[in-house]
Parts: structure tokens; C-alpha cells; sequence
């Protein structure tokens, strides 16, 4: 949609008819450099940017010395990011246990037990189970190295009555400081009548510290009611509550504050914000004028004199009401500021949102837009790009030489690299312009990014998952930089099973991760390495020309280099191998760089050696006059007739000498392009702008066109494509109740429903929650799931009761069809299981049933025999319909349900022919379930060795049985 272009100040002439900058910088870049990792995403902005990481480059991590140093298990799962102080790894679990890690080989230092966890049973959600303890990142006072965190604690008085505690310990020793843990109670400031439910409310969201405050975020438990979002202070030195601010009032549930994890932002003194999900979500109205109930928004905090929390300003889509109905939350997402020096003259201040919807909206943190005040009652915002897929998380920045990026791995696809730019008149936007290989299930985790202050040294790092369970994890890491359209894959390590939305934190040359089955990996290299080398820059260098660079490498230990090599356009020239180099000593390689298309290339040079193979980033700029656009075309696939689409390239002068606008061609409706930049625009070298490219079909067809902008030394065309479809979406669930009948204790049943989509647009599904136990969902369907036209998800749930009585419980799904929460409902009845008993079978004339001379043997018969106490003849019938034997089961040949059929042993394995049941009274038969016939004497002799039989039932003396009683 429209930029805030109507109330944009106009760029300085000096942008328009001058240089256009790359960084479109209007201060220097900030840096967020940090020797402790004190909080969640590195800083109060969650830009996850960890700038001083001289040992996390990409040559460290494709090192074959580098990689895992440590995997400890902790009780509990880690569903918070790991926080450094004070050289020490603070670690806390949903089992309420905080750790107390060395960095480098992660010994236990100490523990404490905060109190026993609280099980979700109580209110049936199966997001995370079975226990909540301590959910969200703590935060670190550096000055003090106290940290700060919270617990949610079982009361023994009540299980369902749980209290939520904020403690502070001293990260070093483990100790609480005196005044703490501080019990959370009480109601908002702003709605004095509410009262915060310690059962339903969690705290999910990163802590914040500032101005000598601890605020924490809370939300809900799968939207169990009554919760509301509130965001609490405590003093950090007295433990007292010094505010407590609610999202709805008036009795209204909703707009819980959870983030997927995100911390609470804050960009300056006395200054948060935040982002909510479903409930009652704002009218339309100005971002000044801030409504009592605030769902599906963005909201600025202000601190007031009283050290109250007061909300002056927010943002909240049009379609806002929308996205509550289809669970599609904004909150899904945290917020992150842009740090300074990266915006634009009219608006030096950006934030990033993202959400369940997919779409990416670009927010001005001084204005942040309200409901509807933009043209037409439009969204107000810099920019809406996308949708793309659903984010369960938040987004991270770098603020490389290359200019500002954001990244993000949306749930179900790739990792996104978006450059920060600016449009011809001067509003900031950001261009997707590089995607990973990799697809990113759901649960992955929000990235980070690490540097060392030279080009090409960033990587992002972020959790893979393949999707709910957080089966085959792993921990990845990319060039931040793309490299022609594509996000490079240097790192990755399998990590077992991945906490949802799990983060890295990233200290002294280490990385360490949390997971779901209590380890916490650290990566890393050991402190000295066999070769050590630095990144070689090769600048800009023309197409089809090359440019030479010497790199050198040096021995720390003797070591023998065997061969050099490197990938194009990258190639080495002569060198002597193998060679023995002492420590100390050193080897340099020529290392030509010939680049064949313009844009940014990366590569690496490694040594093969007698320690192991090292690889060295090597990079460059492939210049060639004229314009280049990354993307290089634009596929916006289908969008429903009426839709709005929006997405935008980054233009760029991929020459050596300043290039002037020409000319501008727009594209055919329904494409439209308005912000291309004017005639006589002059870019540097190296220099960018955004293009926004929207697409808003009016018919069912396929549409192509293209967008040519055009300069003194080239011209550039960006092909468009889209096809306008009809039609919706519409997510079937069938059964909608299920029953599992009796289950014996101990035994499980498994039972399917499935979800269709019986539309003709795909489904998205928005909400999956799954129940409790005792009923189990092993791989639950994932949240962003997409389901096309006529597809189904058979989704399977095992009741599995461990203890007598009637259970029910509930999955509640949710999609982008506007139908609303659906619910599956289970119900079923666990029956103590029946005690075994055994001894013999007694029959006609006294006689035994006897497993012929003892053996185990598939196949062996069952005769009648006189009765002698042995294991031959000594039975047992556990309940479950069996009879067993020498730890094999009674059976019918072959399975047969024929008259006549040889009965026999055979191994355990269910089969429908080892099921008997005994009819009591007169009868006293003992009866094949499978055919219905009973076990019988062939011609009702009582002499040993004949072997047993099914035949019909006629009750008489060769069909009668005395089991064990």
C-alpha cells in the first residue's frame, strides 16, 4: 500500500539530484557491540546484532577445529535463550531449575531449584507440556551481575492455583538477593478491577531492564480465559512493583503479550514497546487518540512520573478484526527498532513487524500510524511488503558496509535477507533480495546475527526445525550478505530436538542453544588452531576483467599443507605443495578474482593440511556500468481478485562511475509501480534505491508486464508476474468428536481426524493447539501449515491413560478462512487393567494343556497331557485377552477361523488368532475371538499327546476348561 508519503518531508535536494548513498544513512551506523549477551536478541532494540565477534567468521566456522565443545543436560526443557555475564552461562528450565554454566566447557557450576514446576493439565493446552517453570530470557544487570528472571510455581495448597514469582540471583554464585523472589499479584493501573490470574496468564516475552526497572510481558495460555496482555514493572533493587499495565480493560479478555519469545523493546529512556494478539482490536482512529482495548496492535509505553505505564501511541491493521476471527495474532511477532543512522531524513526512526499473516510492516517509531489513517482509511505505515509466510518470532538486523538488512525465517519458508533502502521520494522500504535453499519448519527460531566490523565477516545464525516436535534440529549459519538472490548455507550441526522459537546467544567466539529435552550446546573453536588467516576484500573488480590479491596464512603449530583451492570466480596461482611449515612461519597464495555478472560475491580459499582442512572468506564486488536489480524479477504467484499485493527491488549501480535516472517505464495494470525515481536521479557506485511493485488483479487470468528504469550507462528490466484468482479457502475438520471407548491402564489407542481443504485458494492454518495427556499427538500438525485445494492431513491422537477414570480433551485449530476457532473434541475411558492369573489348564479327564517337550518354538503344538506342574503346563492370562505360555502366546495355525484348524504357540504379536475369551457358567469354553469357534479335544479322547483344536462350539465335555483362577 501507499507509503505515509502525505506526510513525508520531501528528501534534501542533494539526495534526489545528487548522490544517492547506499546506506541511505542520515547518521553514522550504530554498532551494538557488547561483551556480555545480558538479554534476549543482544539489546533493548532486539536486533539480535552482535558486532564484536572477531572469532565467528565465516573461515572460523568452516574450520574443521570448529563445531561443538559441549552438550549438557539439565533438568528440564530450555525454552529460554541462554544469557552471558559475568563469564558465566545463566540457563533456566521448565522444571524451575536455573544453572549456572562455565562458557567454555559448560560445567555445572551451580544450581537452584525455584519450586516445583506447574503441570498445564489443569487447563488442557498443549502448546508446551508437561510443566511450565521459567519460560522467558532473563535479563543481566552488568553492573551488578544480578539476573533477573521469572517462575510459575505449583502451590502445594492447590494445584490449579499456581503463583507467578520474579526472582534475582547473582549470576556467579547462584544466590537470590535479599527482597526476592517477588510474588506477581494485583491489578493494572489502568483497570484496578481486573485481577491477574496467575493460572492462565504466561510470561513468555524476553524481560526488559531499564532505568533501574524490570518489566515483564504476559500473555495467555492457548487463549484460555480470563487473561489479559500486561506488561509489569519491579524496582530492580527492592523487588516492588512499581507498575502494572493491562492491554484490555472493561472486563474484556484478550491482546496478550507473548512474542514468540521476543523481548519487550525499548529505544530510549522511559520508552517500551510491544506487540499484541487476539482480542478486542481498535476502531479506526488516530495513533494519538490510544482506545481502552488494544489487540492486534503495536504500542508505545510511556514511563510517567509515578513510574505508572501510560500508552501513547499504537499501531493496528484495518483488517485487524480479521485477524482475530482466523487466530492470524500480529503478536506472533516481536517488534524490533531499527537502530539509528538508517532511516531517512523524514523518518530517522523504523521499526519492524511481522505477524501470523506474513506480511512485513515497516513502522515509523515516532508516529506509529494508529487504525485506518492512511488514504482511503488505509493502513498508515512506511511500508506493507509481502505476505510471505506466517512469523512465529522476530526479525534481526546488520548494519554492515553494504548498508542496513533485516532478516527472518518464517515458519514453512526460507530464510529472508530484506535490504533497508529508500524509495525516489524519500520514504524508507525494505527489498527482499536474498532467500535460503533451506525451508524453515515450524518452531524454528528467531535469528542473530554476528560481526567482527569488516566486510564480509556476518553470519546469521538461527535454529532449524522440522516442525512441531522438533524433530531433527539443527543449528545453521548463512553469509548475512546474499550473494546473487541466494542466502549461502557455512554452518550446521544437528542440536536433537528444538525448543519452539528457541534463539542463540553468542559471546567471546561461542555459540549456545537451549533445547527441548534439557541440553544446552555450546559451539565453538578451541583457543588456538593449527593455521590462522584473516578475510580477503577485493573491492570492486569490472566483469570480465580479474583482480589479484595475496593471501597469507600462518602457522601456529608445524603443520603440512598438501593443496589450495578454490571455487570461480575465484582461482589460485602457483604455489609449492606440499610444504612443512613451522610455527610461526607463513604461506602466501595468489588468489585471482574474475568475476562474469555483477553483484556481491563471496567464496573461500582452504588449505588442506595435516590438521585438517581450513577455509579463508574471500570477497568482492563484480562492477559493470548500468543497473542491476536484486531480485532480478518479480513472481507474486496467486492473489484472490480484489487482493493487494506489495513487494519491492533494489536497484542498484553496479558500476565504478556515477549513473543518471534516463527514463522510467511503468508496468501494465494491474501492476502498478508509483515511487520510481526521477529523471536526472544520480547514483553512486555502489549506490541503491527501492523499488515497491504492487500487484492488485481485477480478473481471473495471468498477468505479465515489466518495469524498465533506465540510465546513462545502462538499463534495467524487472519482468512481473501474477495471476488473479477467485474463490476462498475452507478448512474441513471431520470427526469433530472423537471416542476412544474403554483403553486398559497402561495400553494406548490411537485414533485420526482429518483436515481438508474442501476451498478452492489454500488454507493456512493459523492456531493448532493440541491437548494434554493423557491424550498424546506425537507429530502434531504445525501451525502455518498449508493445505492446497483437495488435499488432506490425516492428524493422529493416542489416548494413552496412566491412571483410571473419564478424560476428555480438546484440539483447537484455527485457519485463514474466516470460519473462526474449530475444536476437535476426545473423549475416553481408562479401566484398571485386570490382574494376571496364573497356573494350568485343566480339561477332559484332568488332563493339561502342554506346550509340546517344552519349546519356544514358532509353531510348537499345544497337546493334551497329563498333568505334571511343569512350565510346560503352567499358563497365564494377563487380561488383555491373551494366553500365554513360555513367554508365547496360544494360537491358531496359519491364523485359521476353519473347524478342525491345529492349535499352537506363537510369539506375542497381536494378530487377531492369539485373542481368546472364556465363557463362564455351564460352558466353561474357552473361545477363539478371530472365528468364533471353541479350543477343542479331537474326538474327545483324554490320552496324551493329542494335539489341541478350534471347533465349533457345542459345549460338550472336550470343549469344557478350568483356567487359572
Amino acid at each position: 500500500m501507499p507509503a505515509k508519503a502525505h506526510r513525508s518531508r520531501a528528501l534534501v535536494g542533494a539526495v534526489l539530484a545528487g548522490l544517492v548513498s547506499a546506506a541511505v544513512a542520515v547518521a553514522g551506523p550504530v554498532t551494538t557491540a557488547s561483551a556480555d549477551v545480558n538479554t534476549v536478541s543482544v539489546d533493548t532494540l532486539r536486533t539480535g546484532w552482535d558486532s564484536n565477534e572477531p572469532n565467528l567468521t565465516a573461515s572460523d566456522v568452516t574450520a574443521p577445529d570448529f563445531g561443538q565443545i559441549f552438550a549438557t543436560q539439565l533438568d528440564g526443557q530450555v525454552y529460554a535463550q541462554p544469557v552471558v555475564a559475568k563469564n558465566t552461562v545463566l540457563v533456566v528450565t521448565e522444571n524451575n531449575r536455573a544453572y549456572g554454566l562455565d562458557p567454555t566447557s559448560g560445567v555445572v557450576r551451580w544450581s537452584r531449584n525455584l519450586g516445583p514446576a506447574w503441570s498445564v493439565a489443569p487447563i488442557g493446552c498443549g502448546d508446551l507440556v508437561p510443566n511450565i517453570g521459567s519460560t522467558s530470557t532473563p535479563v543481566v544487570d552488568p553492573a551488578t551481575g544480578t539476573a533477573y528472571f521469572t517462575a510459575k510455581v505449583d502451590t502445594a495448597a492447590n494445584a490449579d492455583k499456581p503463583r507467578w514469582e520474579l526472582h534475582a540471583i547473582d549470576i556467579t554464585t547462584g544466590a537470590e538477593r535479599t527482597g526476592f523472589p517477588t510474588v506477581i499479584t494485583g491489578s493494572p493501573d489502568n483497570d484496578p478491577a481486573r485481577v491477574f490470574s496467575p493460572r492462565t496468564q504466561l510470561q513468555r516475552a524476553g524481560l526488559l531492564l531499564m532505568d533501574g526497572v524490570v518489566y515483564a510481558g504476559f500473555g495467555s495460555h492457548c487463549d484460555v480465559k480470563p487473561f489479559s496482555g500486561y506488561v509489569m514493572g519491579f524496582d530492580a533493587a527492592t523487588g516492588k512493583r512499581t507498575s502494572m499495565w493491562a492491554s484490555q480493560t472493561g472486563g474484556t479478555d484478550g491482546a496478550g503479550i507473548w512474542q514468540a519469545g521476543g523481548g519487550l523493546v525499548s529505544d530510549g529512556p522511559g520508552r517500551i514497546i510491544v506487540s499484541t494478539g487476539n482480542g478486542v482490536s481498535p476502531a479506526k482512529g488516530p495513533g494519538s487518540a490510544v482506545p481502552n482495548n488494544l489487540a492486534e496492535s503495536i504500542i508505545r509505553l510511556q514511563v510517567q512520573p509515578d513510574r505508572t505505564l501510560k500508552a501513547v501511541d499504537f499501531f493496528s491493521p484495518v483488517n485487524n478484526t480479521n485477524l482475530d476471527t482466523d487466530d492470524t495474532d500480529f503478536g506472533s511477532g516481536g517488534p524490533m527498532a531499527v537502530p539509528d543512522g538508517f532511516g531517512t531524513a523524514s523518518h530517522p526512526h523504523l521499526l519492524v513487524q511481522t505477524g501470523k499473516d506474513g506480511r512485513v510492516f515497516l513502522l515509523d517509531r515516532d508516529d506509529l500510524g494508529g487504525t485506518g489513517q492512511g488514504p482511503n482509511a488505509t493502513d498508515d505505515v512506511l511500508q506493507t511488503a509481502g505476505p510471505y509466510r506466517g512469523v512465529w518470532g522476530h526479525p534481526a538486523f546488520w548494519g554492515g558496509s553494504n548498508g542496513g538488512y533485516v532478516y527472518m525465517a518464517p515458519s514453512g519458508g526460507p530464510l529472508s535477507a530484506f535490504k533497508i533502502g529508500a524509495t525516489a521520494d524519500g520514504n524508507p522500504v525494505l527489498s527482499r533480495t536474498g532467500v535460503s535453499a533451506q525451508t524453515f519448519g515450524f518452531g524454528s527460531g528467531s535469528p542473530v546475527v554476528t560481526s567482527n566490523g569488516t566486510s564480509g565477516s556476518a553470519l546469521v545464525w538461527l535454529v532449524y526445525s522440522s516442525g512441531s516436535n522438533g524433530s531433527g534440529a539443527q543449528l545453521q549459519a548463512y553469509d548475512a550478505l546474499p550473494s546473487k538472490g541466494a542466502m549461502t548455507l557455512r554452518y550446521s550441526a544437528p542440536i536433537g530436538t528444538a525448543s519452539k522459537f528457541a534463539v542463540p546467544a553468542t559471546d567471546s567466539g561461542r555459540v549456545y542453544v537451549g533445547t527441548r529435552t534439557g541440553q544446552v550446546y555450546g559451539f565453538g573453536r578451541p583457543t588456538t588452531s593449527a593455521v590462522t588467516g584473516s578475510p580477503t576484500d577485493f573491492g570492486y573488480v569490472g566483469v570480465n576483467s580479474s583482480g589479484t590479491q595475496q593471501v597469507t596464512v600462518t602457522a601456529t603449530s608445524p603443520v603440512t599443507v598438501n593443496a589450495v583451492s578454490t571455487a570461480a570466480p575465484f582461482s589460485t596461482g602457483a604455489v609449492t605443495l606440499p610444504t612443512t611449515m613451522a610455527a610461526g612461519a607463513s604461506l602466501t597464495v595468489p588468489v585471482t578474482f574474475a568475476p562474469t555478472s555483477a553483484g556481491a560475491v563471496s567464496g573461500a580459499l582452504s588449505f588442506s593440511t595435516s590438521a585438517g582442512t581450513f577455509a579463508f572468506d574471500v570477497h568482492g564486488y563484480a562492477s559493470q556500468d548500468g543497473l542491476r536489480s536484486d531480485p532480478t524479477s518479480v513472481e507474486f504467484g496467486e492473489v484472490p481478485v480484489g487482493g493487494r499485493v506489495t513487494t519491492s527491488v533494489s536497484v542498484s549501480n553496479s558500476g565504478t562511475t556515477p549513473t543518471q535516472i534516463t527514463g522510467t517505464t511503468v508496468p501494465t495494470a494491474p501492476f502498478s509501480a508509483p515511487s520510481l525515481p526521477a529523471v536526472g536521479t544520480t547514483l553512486a557506485p555502489g549506490a541503491s534505491l527501492s523499488v515497491p511493485i504492487t500487484y492488485a488483479p481485477t480478473a481471473t487470468r495471468t498477468n505479465g508486464s515489466e518495469v524498465v528504469i533506465s540510465s546513462s550507462t545502462g538499463d534495467v528490466h524487472i519482468a512481473v508476474t501474477g495471476k488473479g484468482v477467485t474463490g476462498a479457502p475452507l478448512l474441513t475438520i471431520t470427526p469433530k468428536a472423537v471416542d476412544f471407548g474403554s483403553v486398559t491402564v497402561g495400553a494406548s489407542s490411537t485414533k485420526t481426524f482429518d483436515l481438508s481443504n474442501t476451498g478452492n485458494l489454500v488454507v493456512t492454518l493459523t492456531k493448532a493447539a493440541p491437548p494434554t495427556a493423557p491424550f498424546l499427538v506425537p507429530t502434531p500438525v504445525a501451525e502455518g501449515q498449508p493445505i492446497e485445494p483437495g488435499d488432506v492431513i490425516h492428524q493422529s491422537v493416542t489416548f494413552s491413560p496412566t491412571k483410571a477414570g473419564t478424560f476428555t480433551g480438546s484440539y483447537v485449530i484455527s485457519a485463514n478462512d474466516g470460519k473462526g476457532a474449530q475444536t476437535v473434541t476426545f473423549t475416553g475411558t481408562a479401566v484398571a487393567a485386570p490382574t494376571a492369573k496364573t497356573g494350568p489348564i485343566t480339561g477332559l479327564g484332568g488332563k493339561c494343556a502342554d506346550i509340546k517337550s517344552a519349546l519356544q518354538t514358532e509353531g510348537t503344538p499345544v497337546q493334551l497331557y497329563t498333568c505334571n506342574g511343569s512350565r510346560a503346563q503352567t499358563w497365564t492370562l494377563p487380561g488383555d485377552g491373551t494366553v500365554r505360555g513360555l513367554s508365547r502366546c496360544l494360537d491358531v495355525a496359519g491364523g485359521s477361523t476353519l473347524k478342525g484348524a491345529k492349535v499352537q504357540i506363537g510369539l506375542c504379536d497381536g494378530r487377531a488368532s492369539q485373542k481368546w475369551t472364556y465363557r463362564t457358567g455351564t460352558a466353561q469354553a474357552l473361545v477363539n475371538t478371530a472365528s468364533g469357534l471353541c479350543l477343542d479335544i479331537p474326538g474327545a479322547k483324554a490320552v496324551d499327546r493329542v494335539q489341541l483344536q478350534i471347533y465349533n462350539c457345542n459345549w460338550s465335555a472336550a470343549q469344557k476348561w478350568v483356567i487359572p483362577s
